[in-house]
């Protein structure tokens, strides 16, 4: 246990300095070995602080969940130049010495997935299984750090450009002074797969936490993989095999029986199969119209996670998001992992995809008997594959809006005329204007983390 405290202590230095090489000046213990027994790689795992964190509050302001038309909300936006760029889709976002914490909080977690890759098996005191166990969690979790990673700070997939677009850097070892030159999206990715493919064959097809990853995880990462590879196949068929070991959907049903309303946390959702959650929220988050237009009254997400803005402080008029911390407390923010309701309706749109609408659209309707009381409950059908897609996409937006999935979603579906659509917004006397494929959709490295590594190429 002191070993761990005394490496846990080093890491927060890290964790603040991620991502640049001066901070190799600021360790007191490089080039010690600090962890010896297998627990201590495994307190290093349940950092939950750390582990869980997926990505921050730019994918929520940027996506067309939001619209801050209330004068109320834009005043209070543009108190904060950061977000007010975000928003504004209008870079850079970090100026002078301002550093991307959500760049630093990935970065410092993958030093510690690099930690344990590297000395896990040699440490002592623990079983072959156990050790395993410990290296597979720590390969996923890298893999989807930098999926978040590659998704945030680069351009979408696509495999024409893949091998030149701008990645981002690949670390595998815990050092502290290394070339942070941008290898292509391609090679990001090949990395994230050798992970993901190492965790399968180290980790147990659940856990006693959904914290904690396992085979299940694996899986239901390689689906949004090859999803957002446009490889929908591939999608479908490991979509099926996360489904065959979890596949229990919430019943929101059971959240507005109660009085007042109670939503378990995450760790008791039966439909989270990976922990991760958003690093901030922006808490006074206005609704668009078009978001707005598409749940309806009737649907139990919006009885749940809309409010009118007189809830909100500043006040205002209109309608805001109301996260499920609200409801559970303490720490416990969306669900932005891996969860058995994206996994679904992955397969869901892998099915429409390939023609088989009734089939994709079976799937919707056996979701939605969760989403709506039974009286307000009716059946979608679609007439053609595309009109099933179309179900599928709205679906998804209806499920996880809020959380800045969207904007993920928005990123990918560019890439589909169908759903390709411009986004304009008027705030602080301007319009703005983000276009499908825009460089808009990349975000920008902060220019502190230029400046202080000159080998790495900001994004246009």
């Amino acid at each position: 246990m002191h070993s761990y405290k005394y490496c846990f202590a080093a890491l927060l230095l890290i964790s603040s300095l991620a991502g640049c090489r001066k901070y190799v000046e600021e360790v007191p213990i490089q080039g010690q070995r600090v962890l010896v027994y297998t627990e201590d790689y495994r307190l290093l795992m349940n950092n939950t602080d750390q582990q869980e964190i997926a990505y921050g509050v730019a994918p929520i302001l940027s996506c067309d969940d939001a619209d801050f038309t209330a004068p109320e909300i834009q005043n209070n936006l543009r108190n904060n130049q950061i977000q007010s760029n975000m928003y504004s889709w209008k870079k850079p976002f970090y100026v002078d010495q301002q550093t991307d914490n959500d760049w630093n909080s990935l970065y410092a977690g993958i030093y510690v997935h690099n930690i344990v890759i590297n000395g896990v098996k040699d440490s002592k005191g623990g079983d072959d299984i156990r050790k395993n166990t410990i290296l597979g969690e720590a390969h996923l979790h890298r893999a989807f750090n930098y999926f978040m990673l590659v998704n945030l700070y680069s351009k979408q997939y696509d495999a024409a450009t893949a091998s030149t677009d701008l990645g981002v850097p690949i670390l595998l070892k815990p050092v502290l002074f290394v070339d942070l030159t941008r290898p292509s999206v391609q090679a990001v990715y090949d990395q994230i797969l050798l992970d993901i493919r190492q965790a399968i064959n180290l980790l147990p097809n659940t856990q006693e936490i959904n914290f904690k990853p396992s085979k299940a995880a694996a899986y239901a990462l390689l689906s949004k993989y090859h999803l957002n590879r446009r490889e929908f196949t591939q999608a479908a068929a490991f979509a099926d095999s996360t489904l065959a070991i979890r596949s229990e959907l919430y019943d929101y049903n059971l959240s507005v029986a109660t009085t007042p309303f109670n939503f378990p946390t995450q760790f008791l959702d039966k439909q989270v199969i990976l922990r991760k959650v958003p690093r901030q929220l922006y808490n006074t988050y206005q609704l668009s119209s078009s978001l707005l237009t598409l749940l309806g009254t009737k649907d139990l997400r919006y009885e749940l996670f809309v409010k009118p803005g007189t809830n909100f402080f500043p006040s205002y008029t209109g309608f805001g998001f109301w996260s499920r911390e609200r409801y559970s407390g303490g720490n416990d923010k969306p669900a932005i992992g891996l969860t058995v309701n994206d996994t679904w309706l992955i397969k869901a749109e892998c099915l429409a995809r390939a023609g088989s609408k009734d089939e994709a659209v079976t799937m919707l309707n056996t979701l939605r008997k969760f989403r709506f009381r039974p009286a307000d409950y009716a059946d979608l059908s679609a007439a053609t594959p595309a009109d099933a897609l179309q179900l599928v996409i709205e679906e998804r937006r209806r499920e996880f809006f809020g959380n800045g999935m969207r904007w993920f979603d928005q990123r990918r579906l560019n890439k589909d005329p169908q759903f390709a659509a411009t986004q304009t917004r008027n705030y602080n006397g301007g319009t703005f204007t983000l276009e499908p494929n825009s460089d808009a959709y990349v975000f920008p490295l902060a220019n502190l983390l230029i400046a202080q590594n000159p080998e790495m190429q900001q994004n246009p």
